[in-house]
């Protein structure tokens, strides 16, 4: 009897702690973890590892669906090996993300992300200089992915695919737009039930 009580009990506390949040709900989850940054249309690239920090807001419309509105500083760029050359470049993020919940506290993502260019530095191994003049200020890119949340935890993967060039074509011949894979750990805080 003992065995069918503690079977019962975990049971009960697995499905509460895979429970979604009530429609009408809004919670705020900061988040931080890595991003690694590169460039589409280069041969010589790689990426450049950084951070990326922020908070988010969830608003659960329906059981299965939500909406999220983030605001991120994340270092992106990439590095050339080559030349021994990184290209810092970091973001001001606003990605604004549709959520589907395939299972209990397991989603599916994706919106659309505008970025604002905040620094811009290449370093090399004899000079270090800004080339901010050379980027662009707006950047526009697509946010895909996956999060899966077990008692307020949060563990998000997405990967943004640039849309926008990001350089002044009259200042640089490099026809590239930002991709980014980032892998962020968040908790989320209730802050209205409906």
């Amino acid at each position: 009897m003992k065995k069918i009580f503690l079977v019962l009990a975990i049971m009960m506390a697995s499905i509460s702690a895979f429970a979604q949040h009530e429609p009408g709900s809004l919670t705020i989850q900061p988040r931080i973890g890595f991003s690694a940054g590169d460039f589409n249309n280069t041969k010589d690239t790689k990426a450049r590892v950084g951070m990326v920090v922020g908070p988010e807001f969830e608003y659960t419309l329906a059981n299965r669906f939500s909406l999220a509105l983030g605001i991120n500083y994340s270092q992106q760029g990439a590095k050339q090996d080559k030349y021994d050359v990184t290209y810092k470049m970091d973001y001001l993020t606003v990605p604004i993300v549709a959520n589907f919940y395939i299972v209990k506290g397991l989603a599916i993502k994706a919106g659309v992300q505008p970025g604002f260019n905040i620094k811009s530095k290449m370093d090399a191994t004899t000079v270090q200089a800004d080339f901010e003049d050379a980027v662009k200020k707006f950047d526009l890119s697509i946010p895909v992915g996956l999060s899966y949340e077990f008692r307020n935890i949060v563990l998000d993967a997405r990967y943004n695919f640039g849309l926008t060039k990001m350089f002044d074509m009259n200042k640089v011949d490099l026809n590239s737009k930002n991709l980014a894979f980032q892998l962020t750990l968040g908790y989320k805080f209730t802050l209205k039930k409906d």
